[in-house]
């Protein structure tokens, strides 16, 4: 393995991350298939084994393995969502159906969300919406790119009026962000970033106007459109 020279850790065990990729591809390991030891991964990447378990932790993070006390890591079972065989690696493929699964979740906290929004929220925090849309609406047309759109549905989330609700929406978005700039950064780059925009703004609108039918289909199709591309792409 050669990993660049890199002095933040974090940049190190993201390495790592991808070195394991590729592991679990050239051995063919399957699902519920056990992963070398650490003592053999630390001597074989050459790391240390707090770079090689903040490794493991991303990938359990992602849904890719799982840990059982006393035995070690293994690649997780093949999820039944009624796969397909696809191309891809399988380390990517698991992946994927990690990635659907918490767009499943999403979706269903993020259209009740709105209803809670429109039971909850004041004009103020309907105006706060109001403003970081804008805010995205600006940054889409001087770079090109909706840059703070996930900080958009994390106000979505706080605006609920729900700690439970910001504090789950938010591990999941995190776990969802993360996940799209490693192994799935081409679905973010295919969405399109004119079509979010309208979206937010007809959600909006629909909360101005306490539309809570029309709010909860708008959140719904908007979160399909990315749930759609990942099952094809």
């Amino acid at each position: 393995m050669r990993l660049r020279s890199q002095s933040a850790r974090t940049l190190l065990y993201e390495e790592v991350v991808e070195e394991l990729y590729r592991l679990i591809d050239e051995k063919h390991i399957q699902p519920g298939g056990k992963l070398p030891p650490e003592r053999e991964l630390i001597e074989q990447l050459k790391v240390s084994r707090n770079v090689l378990r903040e490794a493991f932790h991303v990938l359990e993070t992602r849904g890719v393995i799982v840990s059982h006390q006393g035995k070690g890591r293994f690649l997780r079972e093949q999820p039944g969502h009624g796969s397909e065989k696809r191309t891809e690696s399988l380390s990517k493929n698991l992946e994927r159906y990690s990635m659907l699964e918490a767009y499943e979740v999403r979706q269903v906290l993020e259209v009740k969300g709105v209803e809670l929004i429109i039971r909850n929220a004041s004009e103020e925090d309907i105006d706060d919406l109001e403003k970081a849309y804008k805010k995205v609406e600006h940054t889409y047309e001087t770079t090109g790119t909706t840059t703070g759109e996930f900080e958009l549905h994390k106000l979505y989330a706080e605006k609920t009026g729900s700690m439970f609700m910001t504090q789950t929406l938010e591990l999941v978005l995190n776990a969802i962000l993360d996940m799209m700039y490693g192994q799935f950064y081409d679905v973010l780059e295919a969405t399109s970033e004119k079509q979010e925009l309208e979206s937010h703004r007809q959600i909006i609108d629909a909360i101005r106007r306490r539309d809570t039918e029309a709010a909860q289909r708008l959140m719904h199709e908007h979160l399909q459109v990315t749930m759609d591309m990942l099952k094809e792409n």
